[in-house]
């Protein structure tokens, strides 16, 4: 106030100067509102005074979409603010009825509770007008405590299936993706059902990066767009994938609330910027994340068209700020207990890093515990737990939106898209219901449960299991899904190996595929085109491998952006004439016209699992030493690549599950053995079970400390041999000679044995275990050169039964896999689904010429893969991954009715074109 002004009689500044500012703020972050509703009839039906008019409400200029009030939030206030904003009328909402009477909610635009009979109501309570509804939102935390309550009370209470069998129960796959359309005109979104309807299109994934617009500042939110757009793709029948919007910042938060900015491993803080850019332990990003997704979940999560929740957005990245430092202390003290116990874990004597006090312990990055030559680690131990750490409170941030969306949506499952071998998460750990202090499922650790109810106990491990109102949230994805975007080059072994992978985390439950391109990626050196007929291929191969949704990204093309260049169902001409278009729609109509069949269905049970491990794999990275040239993931795809061309069922596994269900496990390059882990391995060899081990297996313990002892420390006697000394050789300059002992016996010794091929095409590579094999250890293979020249380089070890340990001590190259395998698997009675590998020749004469069609190529394995329904019937798919067509004598096995063509598939030699997918089913 100006000097010498006195204030006025019967006048309050300060009030006046409140109520000015939450005016402003109304206009400014709902112009759009108040520029379509007529404000002389703001309060339609009513005069000033505010006693009811008879007779019909004057509707306001909302293009003819009936109106209710919201409210602009007034923090701390006990006060009532209305807006008009448009919202669906009960024309609208009669279709989408649920069969247990009530409606299914926009929050409260939708849904009404049975209290909403009182004067001043609660969040998500309302009194009706006759002619307009309005509705009165009280902001007190008593107020919305009371409401949640109520809600809890009348909510449903019947199980609900696995999401699984929900979809079977629905006839067809959900076919759809990623819909961006607040980038454009609503005009254009009534064109996209039309397209959508076209091209077979059920479902779409809504809301992925929208929080900016959702939330214009702290205490406002503001759905009517969204409201708008689920109405749009509702009326259209469109199923609805909600995501949370919170896989990126509004500018807003990070100006004003720097703590949500990320630190890199340079030290940097980061502003405003791309996607995964927040602070997963920013206070701000916590409380805003999980409100904005218990709001979504208020208002939509009664919606009969939605399926399931997508909270975030392919997680990704760490953080190295003060906040993270803070927490990951207090981490280590929960872990630990004391630096002491801290001191010991990581071996901090090592270059004098002990610590005397956990304030002295900071994140180690690039300014701290790495090293200044190669980036690894000085202290394995620590980086370890700090990538534990991290991963740990992604994983609770994630539960922390999830038990926001329960309080108000008990049934439809919950879930992140993962990104297949991403390094730096252990997936293993997101699991629902996993343990996150061991990563074992089945007790339901008090730690995994977020009891944002009066909860007592644990739900099970069921897909929006829902048995009591008052049930805790399960931790973890509920079904997984993830995004599959190959390279052109990618091996269609390793595409099927993340498939594979991706059902391993679920524990081997069906998936969901939520993203793929139509047509090209945009992130490459060359974004290559998916040729004609490769997309319909790669998306039946991930329903071969579980996969019981097919999903893009994106549904219609970016119009700017970094993304712009990415492929889309609908391309910028907006039309149906697109190959792309065209080809999604052929997809679309054989997917509602079949799925419903293989909806339901669980691939066929596997006697092999192969083991991939997160933490050895960071464990390796973070090494320095034995070699460069060592790549976890590609080591481990190359066995899973040989079972796969031999089409031999294969479940990956995680080193926390259970072993006991197979006969054969491999675990190549098993670097970290945890005790319980040991114990498992050791109870699955002696209960009669094979287990392989190669190079860089058993050599240290969960803090990255090497066990003291003649290696393979934990498993020594079991594996019967002892890894005196490693050398490493350049695989790009050498490799060693390989002699297996085989090749001295005559012809029905090698048929005993199970070998193949040519012992002088097969060699080691990357690193050689110099072996010294006890008494009772059988020599399988030994070197052919170098110093270590006759010494072992594969052993087995018999135990109990056909079990027993095989160490490979060097790793096989393409020539030499084979032979391992064929070692393996001799005298189990393991084989595929067909008697030998289903190998097509290529019809040179009517190849096309193409950058994709290598000059040399003569043959094709392909690909076999099998699920089965409760009623005995199989469904197998049978897959050409080749831009080529091939020639194929198709076996006896494969007897059929091809699902996709109706007709009967019969042995004997036939020409499968480029791409091609036989879907043959039979009892």
């Amino acid at each position: 106030m100006p000097a010498g002004r006195a204030p006025q009689r019967g006048r309050d500044p300060s009030l006046g100067r409140f109520l000015v500012r939450q005016t402003q703020a109304v206009r400014r972050h709902v112009p759009a509102l108040l520029e379509r509703t007529d404000r002389r009839h703001l309060r339609p039906g009513r005069r000033s005074h505010g006693r009811r008019r008879r007779g019909r409400a004057v509707s306001p200029s909302c293009d003819g979409v009936a109106t209710r009030a919201a409210a602009a939030v007034l923090p701390g206030r006990q006060r009532i603010v209305r807006v008009r904003v448009p919202v669906l009328g009960e024309r609208r909402t009669r279709a989408f009825r649920r069969s247990d009477g009530q409606r299914p909610g926009l929050g409260a635009v939708l849904h009404r509770p049975a209290h909403a009979g009182r004067r001043v109501t609660p969040l998500h309570m309302a009194r009706r007008d006759n002619a307009t509804k309005e509705f009165s939102i009280m902001t007190s935390t008593a107020s919305a405590a009371s409401a949640a309550s109520t809600r809890r009370q009348t909510r449903e209470t019947s199980p609900t299936p696995f999401f699984a069998e929900r979809l079977a129960s629905r006839g067809s796959m959900l076919y759809g993706g990623d819909y961006n359309p607040e980038q454009w005109p609503e005009s254009v979104w009534r064109d996209d059902m039309r397209l959508f309807k076209q091209a077979g299109i059920n479902e779409v994934t809504l809301n992925v990066f929208s929080w900016a617009q959702l939330q214009p500042s702290e205490d406002e939110y503001d759905f009517s767009k969204l409201d708008r757009i689920v109405r749009a793709v509702s009326d259209a029948g469109m199923s609805i994938v909600m995501a949370t919007s919170t896989g990126a910042l509004p500018a807003w938060m990070s100006l004003r609330h720097p703590d949500v900015n990320r630190v890199d491993e340079r030290g940097r803080k980061m502003r405003h910027r791309e996607r995964h850019n927040a602070c997963i332990n920013s206070p701000t990003f916590r409380k805003y994340s999980a409100a904005l997704a218990g709001k979504l979940a208020e208002r939509y999560g009664r919606l009969d068209n939605l399926v399931a929740w997508h909270v975030g957005n392919e997680y990704g990245g760490m953080c190295w700020c003060d906040t993270c430092a803070k927490a990951f202390r207090e981490w280590l003290r929960r872990k630990y207990g004391t630096i002491e116990a801290v001191n010991e874990a990581w071996n901090t004597a090592f270059w004098s890093h002990t610590y005397h006090g956990f304030d002295e312990i900071f994140p180690p990055n690039e300014l701290g515990d790495t090293t200044s030559w190669g980036g690894k680690a000085i202290l394995g131990g620590f980086s370890l737990d700090y990538q534990r750490f991290y991963g740990e409170c992604v994983l609770d941030s994630y539960n922390e939106e999830k038990a926001a969306i329960r309080k108000f949506d008990p049934v439809n499952p919950v879930t992140t898209n993962m990104m297949g071998t991403y390094p730096t998460y252990d997936y293993f750990r997101w699991r629902a219901g996993a343990n996150p202090a061991d990563g074992t499922v089945g007790d339901a650790d008090a730690a995994n449960v977020s009891t944002t109810g009066d909860a007592t106990a644990a739900a099970d491990n069921t897909v929006g299991n829902a048995t009591d109102a008052t049930a805790p949230t399960v931790g973890g994805v509920d079904v997984v899904s993830w995004d599959s975007y190959p390279r052109p080059d990618t091996d269609p072994a390793n595409v099927a190996f993340c498939h594979e992978l991706m059902r391993g985390v679920g524990g081997g439950k069906p998936f969901m595929l939520m993203e793929q391109t139509p047509s090209r990626q945009n992130w490459m050196a060359y974004n290559t085109q998916k040729r004609p007929g490769q997309m319909r291929e790669l998306s039946w191969q991930a329903v071969a491998h579980g996969a019981d949704t097919v999903q893009f990204f994106q549904l219609r093309q970016n119009r700017s952006g970094c993304e712009k260049f990415h492929g889309a169902l609908i391309s910028s001409d907006g039309t149906d004439r697109t190959r792309a278009f065209k080809e999604c729609a052929e997809l679309g109509a054989e997917l509602r016209r079949v799925s419903g069949r293989v909806l339901g269905s669980r691939v066929v049970p596997a006697r092999v699992a192969l083991v991939f491990d997160w933490q050895s794999r960071w464990a390796i990275g973070m090494s320095a030493g034995p070699t460069i040239s060592m790549d976890y993931v590609a080591e481990v795809q190359r066995w899973y690549r040989e079972l796969h061309r031999r089409n031999i069922p294969v479940d990956i596994v995680g080193p926390y599950d259970s072993y006991d269900a197979y006969d054969l496990v491999l675990a190549p390059c098993l670097y970290m053995m945890r005790a319980d882990l040991v114990e498992r391995l050791r109870a699955f060899v002696s209960g009669g079970g094979r287990l392989l081990l190669t190079a860089l297996s058993a050599l240290a313990d969960e803090h990255d400390s090497l066990y003291q002892g003649e290696i393979p420390v934990p498993l020594r006697d079991l594996t019967g041999v002892w890894v005196e000394e490693t050398d490493a050789l350049d695989p790009s300059e050498h490799v060693v000679p390989l002699r297996f002992a085989a090749d001295d016996t005559d012809s029905a010794g090698d048929a005993a044995a199970g070998t193949s091929g040519d012992a002088a095409e097969s060699h080691g590579r990357v690193l050689f275990d110099v072996l010294e094999a006890d008494e009772g250890t059988t020599v399988l293979a030994t070197y052919g050169s170098e110093y270590y020249a006759g010494t072992p380089a594969f052993t087995f070890r018999p135990s109990a039964g056909d079990g027993g340990v095989f160490y490979a001590a060097t790793f096989p190259d393409d020539a030499a896999m084979p032979r391992f395998v064929d070692a393996l698997l001799a005298g189990t009675g393991i084989t595929g689904l067909t008697d030998a590998p289903l190998i097509g020749t290529v019809e040179r004469s009517a190849v096309v010429p193409d950058a994709t069609v290598p000059a040399d190529l003569r043959t094709v394995d392909l690909e076999v893969t099998r699920r089965f329904a409760a009623d005995g019937t199989t469904f197998t798919f049978v897959l050409n991954p080749a831009n080529a067509p091939v020639s194929v004598d198709l076996p006896a096995a494969l007897a059929g009715r091809d699902l996709l063509t109706d007709a009967t598939v019969t042995p004997g030699r036939r020409v499968l074109p480029p791409f091609a997918v036989l879907v043959i089913e039979s009892k």
